[in-house]
């Protein structure tokens, strides 16, 4: 099931270390490099762009890192996209500013055409998303937690990283594939909606490691499931959710791109940067440390992922 039949069917209505010197030198250009992120500091997103702005510093490219949330990401998506297209603006967001927001009419930029004004540099990682629950919920796992959630008169609360975000989309397909009756509650970024959810005003959520993992390390939030097909080493023993999804996924991923009229070889200089980046070993481990799985993709084969 594609993106557009998982969306359809849920009834949206929201509606360098190593780098070669001379790709090196024509990724950055002489004014400062920024990166403007989609969502709040402290989400997934967050993390990603700057941990792989520290490598990129780390291989002589200064890089900064400004975050421009709210509207879905579209407020960063638009504001990237009216750039300078040199060597000095690019944006770092999930796929579902281009994957998701241009399908759901009151989500899609009223002002940007998302496929158009900007063009793909590089795929970062993929973004591994985890059903965690209150502590006070009193659930050790995913069975009981569907129990609770079906039980009659019951309606749980799940907070939303984001209207028309990754976990957006697995809570409504969560809630269409069992069956359960939901209250979903939105927040402007991860880091609000773990806040609530370890003080017991939510009782699930969809997060990521690198956002939900102090909490659960505290003992306030407990992961019982992953959303993706996928198991993670870092979680031994937590399941998927591919068969209470049907076999159904949301593929979530976190990329950079450029305004569309960048040179073609600025943007490709700095994929092969952003890729010998991300897959060399202090950055890589670092990611993978976070639940963020590195990816290694040209400009083509990134434009193909978008599509999927």
């Amino acid at each position: 099931m594609d993106r557009r039949e998982v969306i359809s069917s849920l009834g949206i209505s929201l509606a360098s270390l190593g780098l070669p010197g001379l790709a090196h030198s024509q990724a950055f250009g002489a004014k400062q490099t920024r990166f403007t992120v989609s969502y709040p500091a402290g989400g997934v997103v967050d993390f990603a762009a700057r941990t792989l702005a520290e490598g990129l510093q780390l291989s002589g490219g200064g890089v900064l890192v400004e975050n421009k949330a709210g509207a879905g990401g579209n407020i960063a998506m638009e504001f990237v996209a009216k750039q300078a297209a040199d060597s000095s603006n690019y944006g770092v967001f999930a796929n579902s500013i281009f994957s998701t927001n241009p399908l759901v009419p009151q989500l899609a930029s009223k002002s940007v055409d998302a496929l158009k004004d900007l063009v793909p540099v590089a795929a970062v990682a993929d973004m591994i998303l985890v059903l965690a629950v209150s502590s006070q919920l009193g659930v050790n796992n995913l069975e009981q937690f569907l129990a609770k959630a079906k039980a009659p008169g019951q309606q749980l609360r799940i907070g939303l990283a984001g209207v028309g975000s990754p976990h957006h989309l697995a809570a409504l397909l969560l809630e269409r594939s069992t069956g359960i009756d939901a209250t979903m509650v939105p927040y402007k970024g991860g880091a609000p909606m773990i806040i609530d959810a370890a003080g017991g005003h939510l009782d699930a959520v969809f997060t990521t490691i690198p956002v939900g993992g102090p909490m659960v390390a505290a003992g306030k939030l407990k992961w019982i499931a992953i959303a993706q097909p996928t198991t993670v080493k870092s979680l031994p023993g937590i399941p998927s959710l591919v068969d209470v999804f049907k076999g159904a996924s949301i593929p979530s991923w976190i990329g950079v791109w450029a305004p569309s009229n960048t040179p073609p070889d600025v943007l490709n200089a700095m994929n092969v940067s952003i890729n010998a980046t991300v897959n060399s070993a202090a950055i890589a481990n670092k990611l993978i440390g976070n639940g963020l799985e590195p990816l290694k993709l040209s400009r083509a084969e990134t434009v193909d992922r978008m599509n999927e």
